[in-house]
């Protein structure tokens, strides 16, 4: 996994990143002065600076112009990085930055045109409260939020306002339609596909209520939504949200503080385990049922594992520590090794193994400016991605690819591993009867195994326990039989038994208590 070796001769780099890129070959094909250009610029580093000098040097004079300017921005800084990357003269950081730094860029162009736009003909925002100028804030999620963008990806947004109110033209709008309105221009200005093709496509499925909800939603109506209906994965989602447009707006801070309660819960959150426990099943699932075992990034021991790696251990601890809420993978496993709560060799072989998989999966982008992450299935493109990693053949590459996926998973299994799934359900199902349950409870040692079947069937039928929260009544079913073979193993086993039961009767809705214990067991005896 050692870096690629640097091509310095010139027309040699251009060769091979024609072999590896059909995308670059079809771009120097259609536009051959850019030759030229990468002649002069390749060894230049890509970062927001040059991508908003190359901007500056294209007309744009309205959103016609804009819209034509930025597709031909991301096929410059396209081939700036597939140049460089390919011959071995920048680090992941750099495509990821740049890539970052592209969409941040066109997001707050395409704002600040559509915005004066639309004020020449409604006026400015105002908040009915605060009497202000208003401004919509672009969010920026996912990898874009983290800083994290592959070359070929979508970008997730999220658009919200301060405050309602209205706007103080001659032709009043309410503020909620002069921002929906604002929303759709940027988003036609950035994904609409035209002659000079696209800058990114834009998915707003990540907003409140998803397609079926607004495009807009005040400060107010977002932590209304996130309070009342946030769902448990909708706090993985927001983990990396960050302002991308306008830049250094006054209400990022206000914003950040409305979203982290959400995100970040002030106790120990050990039910996160089991939520995104959950929502990695389902994506699993999806991946078996279409087939897709070779996708680098959702696949067994693919780059999202490492990702909820890094993700779990924020939403359980970053409540309480702050220096968690940071954005980038690689950072957040970093913190993790420093506070001991992964091992430092696990955490270097993590990065490693994050940065191969996010090297492979932008050689398999560049192939055809496609956004994928499945491995090739025929021979020549297997050749091709192959070389552009920096191995003699396929095998090669498998060679060092297997094994990375089967540590990944390890690690992820380690982590999310369900530890209570051994549990012996015939100590704690429904419907079982009062004289199988006494004859398990008999057969474990329990001297008084009838009464005790009968406490524990009154309590499975009890409102208490019936009207518990669905997490917290799945725990305790994986709880029950975990205490009741423990107290079996007491001298005064029955004793036991009765003082777990009460203890599990007094923290039944402390949804945090029963996460806690359900993930480690091992503190269990302690309890006893």
């Amino acid at each position: 996994m050692s870096p690629l070796p640097q091509i310095d001769d010139f027309d040699a780099l251009i060769s091979h990143a024609r072999h590896c890129s059909h995308y670059l070959s079809r771009l120097l094909d259609a536009e051959p002065d850019w030759l030229g250009v990468l002649r002069a610029q390749h060894r230049l580093p890509a970062d927001a600076l040059l991508i908003a000098r190359w901007l500056k040097e294209l007309p744009a004079s309205d959103e016609a112009g804009l819209a034509r300017a930025l597709r031909l921005l991301r096929k410059r800084v396209m081939l700036h990085l597939i140049l460089r990357d390919l011959g071995g003269l920048c680090d992941l950081n750099e495509v990821m930055q740049a890539m970052t730094a592209l969409a941040e860029i066109s997001a707050q162009r395409a704002q600040q045109c559509c915005m004066d736009s639309l004020t020449a003909q409604f006026g400015q925002p105002l908040g009915a409260d605060s009497k202000t100028p208003q401004q919509m804030l672009v969010i920026g999620m996912g990898k874009l939020g983290g800083g994290e963008l592959n070359v070929s990806s979508d970008i997730d947004l999220i658009f919200v306002y301060p405050e309602e109110g209205e706007t103080d033209g001659a032709r009043s709008l309410s503020n909620h339609e002069f921002f929906s309105r604002l929303g759709r221009r940027i988003i036609a200005l950035i994904n609409d596909l035209t002659a000079d093709g696209y800058v990114f496509r834009v998915d707003m499925r990540l907003r409140p209520y998803g397609d079926s909800g607004p495009l807009v939603m005040s400060f107010a109506a977002l932590e209304e939504y996130l309070v009342a209906q946030g769902r448990e994965w909708e706090r993985y989602a927001w983990i990396k949200a960050r302002v991308i447009s306008p830049p250094q707006d006054r209400h990022s801070a206000e914003l950040e503080q409305l979203v982290q309660p959400f995100v970040f819960r002030k106790y120990l959150d050990f039910g996160a385990v089991d939520s995104m426990r959950k929502l990695h099943a389902q994506i699993r699932a999806e991946v078996v049922r279409r087939e897709r075992q070779d996708n680098i990034k959702l696949g067994p021991g693919g780059i999202r594992e490492i990702e909820f790696i890094a993700q779990v251990f924020q939403l359980i601890r970053g409540g309480r520590d702050a220096q968690l809420r940071e954005r980038p993978t690689c950072r957040v496993l970093q913190l993790l090794g420093e506070k001991g709560e992964l091992q430092t060799d696990i955490v270097q072989r993590l990065e490693q193994s994050y940065g191969f998989l996010r090297r492979l999966e932008h050689r398999l982008q560049y192939l055809d400016d496609q956004q994928t992450q499945m491995l090739p299935e025929d021979d020549e493109r297997r050749a091709i991605i192959a070389r552009a990693m920096g191995y003699a053949d396929y095998a090669g590459l498998l060679d060092v690819l297997s094994p990375l996926r089967a540590f990944v998973n390890s690690r992820f299994e380690a982590v999310f591993g369900n530890k209570q799934e051994q549990a012996d359900d015939d100590l704690w199902r429904e419907g079982m009867t009062g004289e199988t349950l006494a004859t398990a409870l008999a057969a474990l040692g329990y001297t008084d195994a009838r009464a005790q079947a009968d406490t524990l069937l009154q309590l499975r039928a009890s409102n208490r326990y019936r009207q518990l929260p669905e997490s917290s009544r799945l725990r305790m079913d994986s709880l029950l039989p975990a205490f009741i073979r423990l107290c079996a193993t007491e001298a005064n086993r029955d004793d036991a038994l009765r003082r777990a039961l009460m203890l599990l009767d007094a923290i039944a809705r402390r949804a945090s208590y029963l996460a806690f214990l359900a993930e480690y067991p091992q503190a269990l005896p302690r309890l006893i």
